[in-house]
């Protein structure tokens, strides 16, 4: 027996580099089981080496689409309708294990016939059930991003990640999957045009949802994950002290104002050659409508991918109930950061 290829300092240095993101403590419902943790980090360590040792020097051939979004605006069911309905690779919840190979979580989810899916359009705060479901891979675009968490980075971080690794290692997936890729990669927002700068054929779709109702589902996400409207959860913009002094429905609110405005800020310089922009009421009323205006950006930049003869349902629009108890403080605050600089602090913070 041949011995195995040693791998290079340059490879174990960045192997070592990935940092895994910090969570905070949730529900019982959506918390994770530790020993799984554990176990998952193992093996990550244990592959990550050899799946860097195998990536191969790639040109990019195929675009990708990144489906970005505030958080709550209907980035999940969109992730889903497109893994669904077009001829694309995808991270399902098997791939999204191996965050740090990838690669060979591509591999073998399609030895195991497990990269064709028949979506069941269902999930939970944008978590998903069922091992062919997208994931939004949270792990691999915290490490790759060198964000420890969930919150906006200080001016300068973007010149601290290793975009021609990223770059990569996307190439590669997109090469063992042999179509182009589709993502939800929340983190991303702050660096649209970066990426697009290392990876020309990149498109976005961008789903917008009316602010209110995102904000209210905000709400809702943060009863569901904390027991209570105190936590933050998902993105924070302007870094983790940002608005902690306010209560939670003005925090909802800044936040979706904010995030809006910076992909309103990276669509005027993209363009539409670059960025799709879909209402979540469309999408929910006419799925396939949405599909093809993506397959026709998709197109754009070399590639359309076939659409699957999939039964894309109309879906209807979810509201998370609140409406009574914040709806009028949650218009209120919309309005006043609408007003106001977008990393401005609002009356009466610290």
């Amino acid at each position: 027996m041949s011995e195995p290829t040693a791998v290079p300092a340059s490879i174990l240095a960045g192997v070592e580099r990935f940092q895994r993101r910090r969570d905070v403590d949730l529900a019982a419902a959506f918390a994770k089981d530790a020993d799984e943790e554990r176990l998952l980090d193992r093996l990550n360590d244990v592959l990550a080496p050899a799946a860097e040792a195998d990536l191969l020097d790639l040109e990019e051939r195929l675009p990708t689409l990144h489906v970005v979004g505030a958080p709550r605006s209907g980035t999940t069911l969109l992730h889903q309708v497109v893994a669904s309905g077009l001829e694309v690779g995808y991270v399902n919840n098997l791939v999204a294990a191996f965050w740090r190979a990838p690669v060979y979580g591509i591999a073998l989810s399609r030895k195991l016939a497990l990269d064709e899916l028949g979506s069941s359009f269902e999930s939970s705060f944008g978590r998903t059930r069922g091992i062919r479901e997208p994931h939004e891979f949270g792990y691999f675009w915290n490490g790759h991003l060198r964000y420890p968490d969930l919150s906006e980075q200080p001016a300068g971080h973007e010149e601290t990640i290793d975009w021609p690794h990223l770059r990569r290692v996307l190439l590669n997936m997109a090469h063992a999957s042999g179509r182009p890729m589709v993502f939800k990669p929340m983190l991303l927002v702050w660096h649209l045009e970066k990426m697009v700068e290392q990876m020309p054929l990149t498109c976005y779709v961008w789903i917008r949802r009316e602010q209110k109702q995102t904000a209210l589902s905000l709400l809702s996400m943060r009863r569901a994950m904390f027991g209570g409207f105190d936590g933050w959860s998902s993105l924070r913009p302007g870094g983790p002290d940002w608005l902690a002094d306010e209560p939670p429905w003005r925090q909802v609110a800044a936040q979706v104002v904010a995030l809006e405005r910076v992909l309103e800020s990276a669509f005027a310089r993209l363009g539409e050659e670059s960025m799709l922009v879909l209402r979540y009421e469309e999408l929910c009323a006419a799925p396939r409508t949405a599909l093809e205006r993506i397959r026709d950006l998709l197109g754009s930049k070399g590639f359309a991918p076939a659409l699957r003869d999939v039964d894309l349902p109309s879906f209807t629009e979810r509201h998370s109930g609140l409406e009574a108890e914040f709806g009028s403080r949650v218009e209120e605050a919309l309005a006043y950061f609408t007003d106001v600089p977008a990393q401005a602090k609002p009356a009466g913070a610290a």
